[in-house]
């Protein structure tokens, strides 16, 4: 059964850029057909900013979202829209869960399609909704997660293998 698993930061590259800058470990990848790129949260960067212990609410559906985390992601709104999107899937079973920030404040979510809930086939899903605030829109049939290009990996690490340093 086919794996799908992502942790990630996306925003234009004035956004991304101080996360960058800051953190040795994040990698930034450029994204399709948009002037977005993400900054894939692997280990090595959770590692490093995650504040051990204290975790957002864990009823919002995320696993790696950190109080540094958001904190990291709060200053970058500073700088322009900022979207963070957890996914876990096996097969068509699975989880997804998208927030939004812009100027220090949550904006969207955080939102979370749980497992028992069927897919929305009309482009209201967590992901397509918050990359709709970066911009990204569908097109003839591809939603705003495949105009991205964000199938091309099937993990976190794979995209931070794909990473570099902006």
């Amino acid at each position: 059964m086919m794996r799908y698993e992502l942790h990630a930061i996306i925003a234009g590259p004035e956004a991304l850029g101080p996360i960058v800058e800051q953190c040795r470990h994040a990698r930034a990848v450029l994204l399709d057909g948009a002037d977005l790129a993400m900054v894939p949260l692997c280990e090595e960067l959770y590692g490093s900013i995650d504040l051990a212990g204290f975790r957002v609410d864990p009823e919002s559906g995320f696993d790696r979202l950190s109080s540094g985390v958001a904190a990291m992601i709060t200053a970058a709104s500073r700088h322009g829209v900022v979207v963070y999107l957890e996914a876990d899937y096996r097969g068509d079973v699975g989880r997804q869960t998208a927030a939004v920030w812009l100027d220090c404040q949550v904006v969207y979510g955080p939102r979370l399609l749980v497992p028992t809930e069927r897919f929305p086939d009309d482009g209201s899903s967590p992901f397509c909704e918050a990359l709709r605030y970066l911009g990204v829109q569908a097109v003839a049939g591809a939603d705003e997660f495949v105009m991205l290009g964000l199938g091309r990996h099937r993990s976190t690490e794979q995209w931070c293998a794909a990473g570099i340093r902006l």
